[in-house]
């Protein structure tokens, strides 16, 4: 069975060809290596030509990076990160319910209900799958996920939303009546699962030790996965009042 593309990729074609044509800044092959960190030249002609119909996420991650586009930019507006069930429905709203930042400990996750905010976002890739937004306060994922972004994203549910390595992810953490909410990255060591951080700062750097994150996973040490980031959003249009 062929694996259904994370992106659409007619749209991240068209991105690119504007990207490199004439007189632009970049080129396939200047862009290819930035987006790359130097390890494939051709990544960009691949995606052009067709040769890549299946990106992973890792790279539009990197062309997003060098464009210093958000990753949103890079998907049509009726793809998804999660492209793993049909997606139903238009244009919803969902509600900013909390903040993300790491190394912040609260005694409530949730914000009361006059801070909250609604945001626009595109329709739900899970049918019914349950959406909530998170403020990003925190640098745990500067590199491509700006402090001041909201952060839409999809609950995991056992057994309908499951995360899967290389999702970004809401990793709560809990001491005694205390809790934090982090984003990260869910990878493998070889090892062990572990929870990456993509940051600036040296003291995000090292990785969170989990257990599976499957439905017998009950956490270590108070660390559980709650959402998968199906979407950044960020509001550059700000006027002092």
């Amino acid at each position: 069975m062929t694996e259904k593309p994370l992106f659409d990729v007619a749209h991240l074609r068209r991105v690119l060809e504007e990207a490199t044509s004439s007189g632009a800044k970049w080129n396939a092959r200047s862009l290819s290596l930035a987006a790359s960190a130097g390890k494939s030249p051709h990544l960009v002609r691949d995606i052009i030509r067709g040769k890549s119909a299946n990106p992973q996420l890792e790279t539009i991650l990197g062309i997003a990076k060098a464009l210093g586009m958000d990753l949103s930019q890079l998907v049509a507006s009726a793809a998804t990160l999660m492209p793993r069930v049909g997606m139903t429905g238009g244009a919803e709203q969902v509600e900013v319910v909390g903040a993300v930042a790491a190394g912040v400990w609260r005694e409530q996750t949730n914000w009361a209900a006059e801070d909250r905010y609604l945001i626009e976002v595109g329709p739900n890739p899970v049918q019914g799958g349950e959406r909530f937004a998170l403020r990003m306060e925190g640098y745990s994922m500067d590199k491509i996920i700006p402090p001041g972004s909201d952060l839409e994203c999809l609950r995991v549910t056992f057994g309908l939303v499951e995360p899967q390595l290389g999702d970004i992810v809401i990793v709560q953490r809990d001491r005694h009546d205390l809790h934090e909410l982090t984003c990260k990255r869910l990878d493998h060591d070889g090892t062990n699962y572990i929870l990456r951080a993509e940051s600036t700062r040296a003291e995000f750097h090292e990785p969170m030790v989990v257990g599976k994150p499957d439905e017998d996973h009950i956490g270590d040490e108070g660390i559980n996965i709650i959402g998968i980031v199906l979407r950044s959003h960020q509001n550059l249009y700000q006027r002092r009042r």
